[in-house]
């Protein structure tokens, strides 16, 4: 038998011999335990609780410590602190570790009841558990790889127990660096702040890597190759930073554009880019609640350049009311508009481009008109012309002046001016034939704005006399009159009663203030005596007068020519 069979067999002799000693110490400690009788019932209930904290000291041992004073369940050898394999068999202590018995000088003191049972020994093989250890290790390897590929230099921590977990040994990744473009060096830099922005809008501007104190220029671009216009003037702080809001210019399109830092006497220059948003145009307007004729100022952007910008009310059927023209950055910076007609409520301000079709609505709330109305007069009498002023009506429009009824044809009709207003318009003449309270309507003719107010015709009230007050048979009388009415004819009777026209003796015009002086001629009968009442009529205004004389007896008779029955010769016109 050669040497190395030799030593084998000793070393597999050396070992079983072992192996049966540790049964035997075993066994002997079964046989030689004592059971205290004595033992109440609280010692018994904390046993188990003593053995549990034992073993829980056990498991927080720092990890040097591990495994001192533990033999190994394979050969039953002792193991060396901190140990994964037994440096005698080989055998894993992953699993063992899970139930990791109570070391030597852990183990619960005599008299505080049983000792914890050491496991027993298992009965598998060196290779088979070399195989599994080799196994267990290989997964843990292969999943710490996936997660530190996945995770980079994320550490992963386990939240929810106290206990430490052992961590296998496992080889860390390389860094990966990212390769850098040759020749990039640190400089000057600008971020914008948003960088999607419309016309009008405020932008941010950060600017960093500028010398100390350094003066510097901000200029925006449509394009990298145009000149820049400056909109901006920073000084930069002792870091060579600055923060700049600026406001984004009309003038610029829809689409990218650029924002330049220059540090004045350096070649420092950093660039930025920014987007404006196209797409639906955006429109402000000052006011969106008002009347017909109100100016409106607005301000419009996102058309195309230079296109014309037709205005619509409510539908875009029909023609525009009035349109703008963008600048050549597709905007308008500031302009007016007049709210037209329509109905009391919401109603729509519709801008088309006419060339990009592009659209934009704007709702508005149109208010009601309350028109108000002044007369010249509110009592006057017939053939005097009224007239009128009045406001808030629609701007431009005719206002159709009624009579008590807006179903018959206007009696006036008057312009507004572009603020809805009129002032002393010249109405109409008052006919003859109105008497009393009248009402006058006024109603706009397209916006339908309307106002009524009343007012009162007036009767003539005329004084006359005549040219004497007494006088004798065969006297010739005249009259004076006041009152009547303007250039009116006026008849004289005697004998006109209430309900009698009586006999009409003479007659005469009125001048333009509607008087007379010594008008008409009567001759005084022969047989006349006592008193004669003279009844003046205006025959348009029929306006009455009562003139009295008194007729004197004559010493001697009378004889006076009877007199024709006189018919006016100013009734049919004559002057």
């Amino acid at each position: 038998m050669s040497d190395w069979m030799r030593k084998d067999g000793y070393v597999m002799d050396s070992r079983k011999n072992r192996l049966m000693q540790q049964e035997k110490m075993n066994q002997s400690a079964e046989d030689d335990e004592i059971v205290d009788l004595s033992t109440t019932e609280e010692q018994m209930i904390d046993q188990p609780i003593e053995v549990e904290a034992a073993r829980t000291r056990q498991a927080v041992l720092p990890e040097e410590q591990r495994f001192a004073g533990v033999t190994c369940p394979q050969c039953a050898m002792l193991l060396q602190a901190n140990a994964s394999f037994c440096s005698h068999c080989g055998a894993s202590l992953v699993a063992f570790e899970s139930g990791r018995p109570v070391p030597q000088n852990m183990a619960p003191s005599p008299g505080k009841g049983k000792p914890a049972k050491q496991p027993k020994k298992g009965r598998m093989s060196r290779g088979k558990l070399l195989w599994i250890g080799l196994a267990g290790i290989v997964a843990i390897s292969v999943v710490f790889g996936i997660l530190s590929q996945t995770w980079g230099n994320v550490a992963v921590h386990t939240t929810g127990s106290s206990t430490p977990q052992a961590t296998p040994a496992t080889s860390t990744p390389p860094a990966v660096t990212p390769g850098v473009p040759a020749g990039v060096t640190a400089g000057a830099l600008i971020l914008l702040n948003p960088g999607v922005v419309r016309q009008g809008a405020s932008m941010g501007v950060t600017g960093t890597g500028f010398d100390p104190r350094a003066t510097v220029d901000v200029l925006v671009k449509q394009r990298k190759s145009d000149t820049g216009q400056p909109i901006s003037l920073v000084h930069a702080d002792k870091y060579g930073n600055f923060y700049d809001n600026l406001t984004v210019p009309e003038t610029l399109s829809a689409g990218p554009f650029f924002i330049e830092a220059r540090e004045r006497s350096s070649t420092k220059v950093a660039l930025a880019a920014g987007v404006v948003a196209g797409g639906t145009p955006q429109l402000k307007l000052d006011a969106q609640v008002g009347r017909p004729g109100d100016l409106i100022t607005l301000s419009v952007h996102g058309f195309s350049p230079g296109e014309t910008i037709n205005v619509y009310w409510n539908t875009m059927s029909g023609q525009p009311f009035t349109t703008l023209h963008a600048d050549s950055g597709g905007g308008i910076g500031q302009a007016t508009v007049q709210v037209p007609f329509g109905a009391t409520g919401v109603n729509t301000f519709l801008f088309v481009g006419a060339k990009s079709l592009s659209m934009v609505a704007a709702p508005f709330d149109l208010l009601s008109l309350y028109p108000t109305i002044k007369l010249s007069n509110y009592a006057l009498q017939a053939d005097h012309r009224l007239n009128f002023s009045g406001s808030g009506f629609g701007p431009g429009e005719r206002v159709l002046v009624y009579l008590n009824t807006t179903m018959d044809q206007p009696m006036a009709v008057i312009q507004t001016t572009q603020n809805g207003s009129f002032a002393n318009a010249t109405g109409f003449a008052i006919p003859f034939n109105l008497k009393g309270r009248q009402t006058l309507i006024f109603l706009g003719e397209e916006s339908r704005a309307s106002v009524a107010i009343s007012w009162t015709v007036l009767p003539y009230m005329p004084n006359a006399q005549a040219s004497t007050y007494g006088a004798l048979p065969g006297t010739t009388v005249s009259f004076y009159a006041t009152g009547f009415a303007r250039q009116e004819v006026v008849h004289v009777y005697l004998g006109h009663t209430q309900n009698t026209a009586g006999t009409m003796v003479s007659c005469f015009r009125t001048d333009d203030r509607g008087n007379a002086a010594a008008a008409g001629s009567y001759v005084v009968p022969g047989d006349a005596q006592g008193k004669l009442v003279f009844t003046l009529i205006g025959a348009k205004s029929e306006g009455t007068a009562l003139a009295t004389m008194s007729i004197s007896a004559p010493p001697s008779p009378v004889q006076v020519p009877p007199q024709p029955t006189f018919t006016c010769p100013l009734s049919n016109g004559a002057p």
